[in-house]
C-alpha cells in the first residue's frame, strides 16, 4: 500500500481552496461574494481598516494566525505572546494613495504569561485644495484631513497552545475644522494545534460606537442640524496556518485568512513565507473578493550575529491596488 504524507496532502488542500475560491460561479460573483457589496461606505473610522506593517501587507493583510510581535497590536492582540524577548519596538511607515503618509510604532514588554503593548498611528493627507460648485479647479484654500490612532493591548497564554487578547483603541478624525473620535475594542485568540507548528487565529477588530463629527454641518437648503452618524468598521476574522520543511530544514509557511467585514464583501487571502537561508524571508499573497489588485509581495531581513536570535528586522511589503495605484510600505523592529 502506498502512504501520502501528511504535509502533501494539506498543500494540496491549500492549493485547491485557493483555486476554487478564485473561479467565478457567475459574472461579478465568487465563492466568498456572500451578500454583494451593498454595504460599501456605510461606515466611518476607515483609517482603522489601514493595514499595518510589510510583513502583514505582504502576506496579503492575512496575517490572523502568523502575525508576531508589536504589530499584533494591530492585527490579533492574542499573537503578541508568540514574542520571546522581553521587549519589542517596530516602526511602520506606508506611501499611500493621493502622496498622502501612514506612520504606525508599537511596543510590546513580555512578564510571564502576560504581554503588554501600546500603539500610536496618524495619517497625514498635507494640504488639500479646497473646492465649490462654483470653483471646481479650487479656491485658492486648503485643508487637511489627518487620522490619529492610540492604542493599549494585552494578552495571556492560558495554556501552552491557547493564548487570548484584547486591544482598546481610541481613534480622532479631524476634517477641517470638524472632528469626531470614538474607542473600539479588538478581541482575539490563537491555538496551536500541535502538528507542523499548525495553528489557527481569530479576532474581531473595531467593535466600538458610532462615529459622528462635532459641530453643525456648513449651512445650506438642504443640511440637517447635525452631522450622520456612520457605524464602526467591525470585521471578524478566522486565519489557519502551518509550516512545511524544506531543503535545508528550511521554514515554509502557508496561510488562509477568511475575513467578514460590516461594510464590503467577504474575502479570502492565500499567502506564503518561504524561509531561503541567512535570515532572509520571501512572501506572497493574493486576495479574492475584490474588484482591483489582488496581489501582494515582499521580503524580510533577520539581522544579528552567528549562532544567537537575531534582533533586527528589516521588512518590505507592497500591494497593488489597482486604480490606487502600489503601496509600499517598510518596517524595521528591534527586540531585546
Amino acid at each position: 500500500m502506498v502512504t501520502r504524507r501528511p504535509s502533501v496532502v494539506l498543500s494540496a488542500l491549500f492549493l485547491a481552496g485557493a483555486l476554487l475560491s478564485m473561479l467565478p460561479l457567475r459574472a461579478g460573483a465568487n465563492l466568498v461574494s456572500l451578500f454583494g457589496d451593498e454595504r460599501v461606505g456605510t461606515s466611518g473610522g476607515q483609517f482603522l481598516r489601514v493595514p499595518v506593517g510589510a510583513r502583514p501587507i505582504a502576506l496579503g493583510s492575512g496575517a490572523t494566525a502568523t502575525i508576531a510581535g508589536p504589530n499584533s497590536i494591530f492585527w490579533n492582540p492574542a499573537a503578541m505572546v508568540k514574542q520571546r524577548e522581553r521587549h519589542a519596538f517596530v516602526v511602520n511607515h506606508t506611501e499611500y494613495a493621493a502622496d498622502m503618509n501612514v506612520d504606525h510604532a508599537a511596543y510590546s514588554y513580555r512578564k510571564a504569561s502576560w504581554q503588554f503593548g501600546v500603539g500610536l498611528g496618524a495619517l497625514r493627507s498635507g494640504e488639500i485644495q479646497r473646492t465649490t460648485e462654483f470653483h471646481p479647479n479650487g479656491t485658492g484654500q486648503t485643508f487637511e484631513a489627518n487620522q490619529f490612532l492610540a492604542a493599549v493591548a494585552a494578552s495571556r497564554a492560558l495554556t501552552d497552545r491557547f493564548t487570548l487578547g484584547a486591544t482598546l483603541k481610541f481613534l480622532q478624525e479631524n476634517l477641517d475644522d470638524f472632528e469626531n473620535r470614538g474607542i473600539f475594542v479588538d478581541v482575539g485568540a490563537t491555538y496551536r494545534v500541535g502538528y507542523h507548528n499548525a495553528r489557527l487565529g481569530f479576532v474581531v477588530r473595531n467593535f466600538g460606537t458610532d462615529l459622528r463629527l462635532n459641530g453643525r454641518p456648513p449651512v445650506t437648503s438642504t443640511t440637517a442640524d447635525q452631522w450622520q452618524p456612520f457605524s464602526a468598521p467591525t470585521v471578524a476574522v478566522f486565519g489557519a496556518a502551518y509550516d512545511l520543511s524544506v531543503v535545508g530544514q528550511r521554514r515554509w509557511t502557508w496561510s488562509m485568512d477568511f475575513s467578514h467585514p460590516s461594510d464590503e464583501s467577504e474575502a479570502v487571502v492565500w499567502a506564503s513565507e518561504l524561509e531561503v537561508g541567512g535570515g532572509m524571508l520571501l512572501r506572497g499573497a493574493y486576495r479574492t473578493g475584490i474588484f482591483e489588485g489582488g496581489f501582494s509581495g515582499g521580503f524580510g531581513l533577520r539581522i544579528g550575529q552567528n549562532g544567537r536570535r537575531r534582533p533586527l528586522s528589516l521588512d518590505y511589503g507592497v500591494v497593488d491596488r489597482g486604480s490606487f495605484g502600489v503601496f509600499h510600505t517598510l518596517s524595521l523592529e528591534l527586540r531585546r
